[in-house]
């Protein structure tokens, strides 16, 4: 169940982007964004007075890529990465300065697993299991061999991927910092997102009093749930379409 709001325009809003946005697919490279999704997070953004951002685990040139034309408010690699609405980079920690030969030995690993993807990020590489569920134990086993001597380094579990990435900030974190800074400040946060890396960001919009919805059925922090995106997305629809009424009237 997902719950009524009247007026958009007093509240900010966060999105994930895989699985919340997009569907998931079975390789990252593959992941499309719908005209019509985009088409919407327009309407949303011009809804909620520009408050709006995407909150995400990709790099922000790969967000970039998927949203086009539209160029938003965002944060990368869990919170590593941000771009506030007037454009300013953020950076968060240091990134590893062994983690080139922690990617080639982690390549190296898999190479005879077939379906594991290795995905290369900035600060970060992902080993994504989703053709190959039956090798998580091994794949959670690769990850944490390969921060075992970096204590710079972290694993973070997700669907059918774990990441290994320099410690910094996170998915709060970031939702945190955008509520400090305009168009973002003294709104009233919303944030979807369906994976564990979402629940940081779920405690942070409860804990000011927010709108926290999970996208699928996992157990979660979140206060509502979505079964799916596409409940989600005519949910947002709806917010963008009252909004737009109000206007004209």
């Amino acid at each position: 169940m997902l719950p009524k709001v009247d007026d958009i325009g007093r509240f900010a809003l966060f999105l994930d982007l895989d699985g919340t946005v997009a569907e998931i697919a079975e390789r990252p490279e593959a992941v499309r964004v719908e005209a019509s999704t985009i088409a919407l997070l327009g309407a949303l953004r011009r809804a909620a007075g520009d408050a709006l951002a995407v909150v995400s685990g990709r790099d922000i040139a790969v967000i970039d890529a998927l949203l086009s034309p539209l160029r938003l408010p965002v944060a990368g690699v869990h919170g590593l990465q941000r771009r506030d609405a007037a454009g300013r980079l953020h950076r968060s920690g240091d990134v590893c300065a062994d983690l080139e030969r922690v990617i080639r030995a982690i390549e190296a690993d898999v190479v005879g697993d077939a379906g594991v993807i290795v995905e290369r990020k900035t600060g970060a590489v992902a080993l994504h299991y989703r053709l190959r569920p039956e090798l998580e134990a091994r794949c959670r086993a690769i990850a944490e061999r390969a921060v075992r001597d970096h204590p710079e380094l972290e694993v973070l579990p997700g669907k059918k991927v774990f990441e290994i990435r320099s410690q910094g900030g996170d998915k709060g974190d970031v939702i945190e910092a955008f509520l400090k800074e305009e168009p973002f400040r003294g709104r009233v946060p919303i944030f979807a997102g369906d994976d564990v890396t979402d629940e940081v960001g779920f405690g942070v919009v409860n804990a000011r009093g927010g709108v926290s919805i999970k996208v699928g059925r996992s157990a979660t922090l979140a206060h509502y749930r979505a079964a799916d995106l596409h409940e989600l997305h005519r949910w947002l629809a709806e917010l963008a379409r009252v909004a737009e009424a109000e206007r004209a009237r």
